[in-house]
C-alpha cells in the first residue's frame, strides 16, 4: 500500500471543501438505538419456549416477539438452471432446504411471524430490473414460498436489513427476536446477523437449515457467528454477539405445542 500511495504525494492537492454536517437525523437513529440497547440491558425476556445451542446456551421464543427470517431461497440460487445456480452444480448450496422447510412449518404452525427476503444483488450486480415481474428464477422457491400475510422484501444488499423495511415491518410486529435460515451462509446470512445484532435483534442462527457454496465457508461463518457469542466477556447476552446457533430438530421441539 504504501508504495502504490508514495506518487501520489507529489501531485497537486486537491481544493478543500466545504462539508455541511447534518447532525439531527443521526442523533434521532442513535437515541432510539441508544433506547433499545438499554432495553436489553437485563437480558432477553423468558419465552414460551426455549432453543438448546451450541456452547450449553439457550435461545428463548415467544409467538408475540420472535420471527423466523429466511434469506434468498430462489429458484436462481437453488436450482441448476438458475442464473447463480448453473455455475454452481455439484457445491451444496441446497443442503438446507430440508432444513429451512421444517422450520418454516415449524413456525407457522406456531403462529410465529416468517419474513422472507429476495436478492436482486447477483455478485456485483444489481438486477432491479427483476424486481416485481413474477420471473421465476427470482421468486422463492416453490417449496419455500411466502404465503398471504408473510412479510417479502427485496434487497440490493448483501444483509436483509439495510436496503430494506424489514426493520419497521418487525418492529411493527414486535419483533426482538430472530431465528436465521436460508442461504448463503457465509454471504447474505452473516451479512443479515450483522445487520441485525447492530439494530439489537437477538439472533439464532438455524445451521441446518443454512448452506453455502463451500461446505468450508459455511462451517467458518458458523464459528465465526457463534464462537465469540460463547466466549467470556461476550456470553452474558443471548444472541447479540453475533448469535446463537442451534440446529433445526431443535427449533422443533422447542416450538411444538
Amino acid at each position: 500500500v504504501e508504495s502504490s500511495l508514495a506518487p501520489l504525494a507529489s501531485l497537486p492537492k486537491l481544493p478543500k471543501k466545504d462539508v455541511v454536517v447534518k447532525f439531527e437525523p443521526d442523533m434521532k437513529r442513535r437515541l432510539e438505538m441508544s433506547a433499545f440497547a438499554k432495553a436489553c440491558a437485563d437480558g432477553a425476556k423468558p419465552g414460551d419456549g426455549s432453543v438448546a445451542c451450541r456452547g450449553d446456551r439457550a435461545f428463548p421464543v415467544a409467538r408475540s416477539d420472535t420471527a423466523l427470517v429466511i434469506i434468498d431461497m430462489q429458484t436462481d440460487f437453488l436450482t441448476k438452471e438458475g442464473r447463480v445456480g448453473q455455475h454452481y452444480q455439484d457445491t451444496p448450496v441446497c443442503s438446507g432446504m430440508a432444513g429451512v422447510k421444517r422450520c418454516l412449518a415449524a413456525a407457522r404452525a406456531a403462529g410465529l411471524t416468517i419474513a422472507h427476503s429476495r436478492s436482486h444483488r447477483y455478485g456485483a450486480s444489481v438486477r432491479d430490473d427483476l424486481v416485481g415481474t413474477g420471473d421465476v428464477g427470482y421468486e422463492l422457491h416453490p417449496e419455500c414460498a411466502a404465503l398471504p400475510g408473510e412479510i417479502v422484501v427485496d434487497k440490493w444488499t448483501f444483509g436483509a436489513f439495510a436496503s430494506t423495511p424489514l426493520e419497521e415491518e418487525l418492529r411493527a410486529r414486535g419483533v426482538e427476536r430472530i431465528l436465521l435460515c436460508g442461504v448463503l451462509t457465509n454471504v447474505c446470512i452473516f451479512a443479515t446477523a450483522s445487520q441485525a445484532v447492530d439494530r439489537f435483534f437477538r439472533v439464532c442462527l438455524v445451521e441446518d437449515a443454512c448452506a453455502a457454496l463451500d461446505q468450508e465457508w459455511h462451517d467458518m461463518t458458523i464459528r465465526l457467528i457463534s464462537e465469540p457469542q460463547v466466549k467470556k466477556g461476550h456470553n452474558g447476552q443471548i444472541g447479540l454477539y453475533f448469535g446463537e446457533v442451534a440446529r433445526v430438530a431443535d427449533v422443533e421441539s422447542s416450538l411444538a405445542p
